[in-house]
């Protein structure tokens, strides 16, 4: 055999020979070449043999890199021989003689020597500097588990003769092991001590006051509280029973009043950066209850953020129809995913509304076909769904924080799933044929049938721009249609200058009509038509004459003021208020894709401050969290750099970019990461090779939508609420984290997309062009 054939050998089975070292160290190199090389020629065996005899063994050549080193080079002695090394060859030395065992040979010397090596152990700590740089801190939208930890602040006192002179004193920290009371001096008391306190009569711990004995453990001065703490635990022979009730007394109670100092600053960090995400956050909650066996729409929750970044009347009528939804709910509970496709399209017998998942069209082979069709009218929408279950401790959660009665509310009780969806036409708007394709007649499941759905939605007080209160209210009406004909009608709700009535669907009504309400002492009134949805039979009016306003407002709140409880209980702003807060509370345990929230500072990437991840979520990859680190650098990193850098989040703050779509392929031979520009994948010839790879099962594609969302203000719907708390226990910590809330700048949603970009590509659908864009070059 040639030299030059051994050098080839050596070279294509370098990982093996690195691989045997060990062994060759331990004297069983016969062992290790039979373990890892059992089907290899024996030529080859005993090359890779020779090669591994010769790189163990001793040497004492001394090293010296100057010649390609980044200087400075230093001078030192290693198993007392010359070295001339820099810093980066230096840590060559010491990694490969450990891996020699602590031994000067061969292997050591050549791999100091070996330029090769040299850059490749640059290029592996400058991108290990680069995920580092990108690594950021989790978090989960599921509360926080105190565990056994937590303590309760409770809003009682209790006191003892042999405590303070038996005056009440404040407790600060109440929990299943002991308590910690309050005092503005040292107590006269002494570590060991048993002292008994009577525990006032609490509802749901004690019926009357109840004496019980404690030990006390230690006196310490809060600095935060500015009061001295004595810590006391219960005795070992507590009353077990006891101990049962008041650990459900603090889970009952947790959410109405504040935790232990330390674990409500703890949680309200968590919700308001929680609520802050979803102020922020393009995903439009949708709220689902069962029906029969399937699921249906509720209720949808309105934010200053989705409302801007989609079209909320499209996006809830494209999951209106009642067929369509039920097939939908089954998809998604099966996938916890679907896109959704809602258009018109243009067929011979005239233009016909369509809605279908792209499951559906995939298994009726239309999928490029529709989507051809639907961008190239215009009239459509494309919702990216994702669901999530709504769990029963949710709910009481979510009645318990808000002081709701879930008896008033029981269709927020009966809610079961939370369906949040996002508008993610922008990648379909552009793309069109890159081969031909077959349009196959339009199959009837895709049509709408015209059955729909009632979707309600309710919104932030900032976004709700009527000024008056309105009451619901069931009393009987008549709308004057001429001299002698009027038609009947139901007053939904009643505010000081206008009503909804409800009158027979398709009725036929004038701009300006007269009611008379005899219950309400309204009588031949004339009000404008504001609305009027002729299928529903729901009209919206307002009072048109400016000179009759104050008449019928003060009527309206004389009726009011009668009947103070009645109509208390039924204000809408009030039910509306709650409402809101109640699915909030909901929406915010279970946001869909990663959320990484930024701050203001000097450096961009000390801008990414934290990153919410729900424990389900795919959107990392092809990436993996590490403990509570997440990587960031494959979404954000340039590529290619020495140093850490990122032009998409530099863009996406300076906002000259809101929107990007990274690309990777999996190889699946290797499960290298390959990463594939935008451009190069959305218009390049590129994505067909991205097809014919897919086809062959040679590659996985990761696509990942990464939308930044400037924050809206400082302020979110709940922001006094999560402070309220707190403001009890620390002003001056209230005041900080009150400060803080102006520090987020942004906050930035990375999505993963896999699913329809991965089939967009194999139907041979690409985007085309757009004007004065050049050829890019395939990365």
């Amino acid at each position: 055999m040639s030299a030059g054939e051994e050098q080839a050998i050596i070279k294509q089975y370098q990982p093996l020979i690195r691989a045997l070292i060990p062994y060759e160290q331990q004297n069983r190199l016969l062992e290790g070449i039979n373990k890892f090389s059992k089907r290899l020629p024996s030529s080859v065996r005993k090359v890779v043999k020779e090669e591994v005899v010769r790189l163990t063994s001793l040497t004492d050549a001394p090293a010296d890199n100057s010649a390609f080193a980044q200087f400075p080079v230093m001078k030192f002695k290693h198993f007392g021989i010359q070295m001339r090394l820099d810093k980066v060859g230096a840590k060559i030395l010491k990694s490969e003689t450990s891996l020699y065992q602590d031994r000067y040979t061969v292997g050591v010397f050549e791999s100091v020597m070996n330029s090769d090596f040299y850059q490749n152990q640059i290029k592996k700590d400058q991108f290990r500097k680069i995920v580092d740089a990108f690594n950021i801190e989790s978090q989960s939208f599921t509360d926080i588990d105190f565990g056994d930890d937590i303590a309760i602040r409770p809003n009682f006192t209790v006191s003892s003769p042999d405590f303070e002179k038996g005056r009440h004193c404040s407790v600060s920290s109440f929990s299943h092991v002991g308590m910690a009371v309050e005092t503005k001096r040292p107590p006269n008391v002494t570590t060991g001590d048993d002292i008994t306190f009577t525990l006032p009569e609490v509802l749901g711990l004690t019926k009357e006051p109840t004496d019980i004995t404690f030990h006390l453990q230690s006196v310490k001065y809060n600095k935060h509280l500015g009061k001295y703490e004595s810590f006391f635990l219960f005795p070992n022979d507590i009353d077990s029973d006891f101990i049962n009730i008041l650990k459900r007394y603090i889970e009952i109670t947790a959410h109405r009043q504040p935790l232990q100092r330390d674990l409500e600053i703890e949680r309200a960090m968590q919700e308001l950066e929680r609520d802050r995400i979803l102020e922020n956050s393009p995903w439009l909650p949708v709220y689902l209850s069962p029906h029969k066996k399937s699921l249906k729409p509720n209720i949808a929750l309105f934010t200053k953020a989705n409302v801007e970044h989609n079209n909320a009347e499209n996006l809830l009528a494209s999951l209106q129809d009642k067929p369509f939804f039920e097939s939908l709910s089954n998809e998604i509970l099966k996938y916890n995913e679907a896109f959704v496709f809602h258009g018109t399209i243009k067929v011979k017998s005239g233009a016909v509304k369509i809605t279908a998942t792209h499951r559906q069209l995939i298994k009726l082979g239309q999928l490029n076909a529709l989507i051809y069709l639907l961008a190239k009218n215009g009239d459509f929408i494309c919702t990216h769904c994702r669901m999530d279950t709504v769990t029963r401790e949710d709910k009481q959660k979510a009645f318990a924080i808000h002081d709701i009665a879930s008896k008033a509310f029981e269709q927020l009780s009966n809610l079961s799933h939370v369906l949040y969806c996002k508008d993610v036409s922008s990648y379909i708007a552009n793309l069109t044929l890159s081969a031909k394709c077959n349009f196959k007649p339009l199959s009837s499941e895709l049509k709408a049938s015209g059955d729909n759905w009632h979707i309600d939605y309710v919104m932030e007080e900032d976004l709700d721009r009527r000024s008056e209160t309105r009451y619901v209210i069931d009393k009987s009406a008549s709308i004057k249609m001429g001299l002698l004909s009027s038609i009947d009608a139901k007053v939904a709700d009643l505010s000081a200058s206008g009503m909804r009535l409800l009158v027979a669907p398709n009725s036929e009504l004038q701009k300006d009509i007269r009611v008379s309400v005899p219950d309400l002492k309204i009588k031949n009134e004339k009000y404008k038509v504001v609305h009027y949805h002729p299928p529903s039979g729901v009209v919206r009016l307002n009072l048109s004459e400016d000179g009759r306003k104050s008449k019928v407002s003060a009527n309206v709140d004389n009726i009011v003021e009668e009947n103070t409880a009645y109509f208390k209980v039924r204000d809408i702003a009030r039910i509306q208020r709650s409402t809101h807060r109640f699915i909030w509370e909901l929406a915010v345990r279970h946001m869909p894709s990663l959320a990484v929230l930024c701050v203001m500072n000097r450096f961009t990437l000390d801008r990414l401050k934290t990153v919410y991840q729900s424990d389900n979520s795919d959107d990392l990859y092809p990436f993996s969290r590490t403990q509570n680190i997440i990587p960031l650098h494959g979404f954000f990193a340039d590529k290619g750099q020495a140093k850490p850098k990122s032009q998409i989040l530099e863009g996406m703050f300076k906002e000259t970019l809101e929107q990007s779509l990274v690309v990777h392929c999996v190889r699946k031979s290797d499960n290298r990461l390959v990463f594939i520009k935008e451009k190069d994948f959305l218009y390049s010839k590129l994505r067909a090779q991205i097809k014919s790879q897919l086809e062959e099962g040679k590659i996985q594609l990761s696509a990942t939508d990464v939308t930044a969302i400037r924050c809206h203000g400082a302020i979110t719907p709940l922001t006094k609420k999560r402070l309220a708390q707190l403001s009890k226990l620390d002003k001056a910590m209230y005041d900080k984290l009150e400060t803080m809330q102006a520090g987020y700048t942004h906050c930035i949603f990375i999505t993963n997309m896999s699913a329809l970009h991965h089939d967009l590509v194999v139907e041979n659908l690409i985007a085309k062009r757009k004007a004065k864009e050049a050829e890019p070059v395939p990365a």
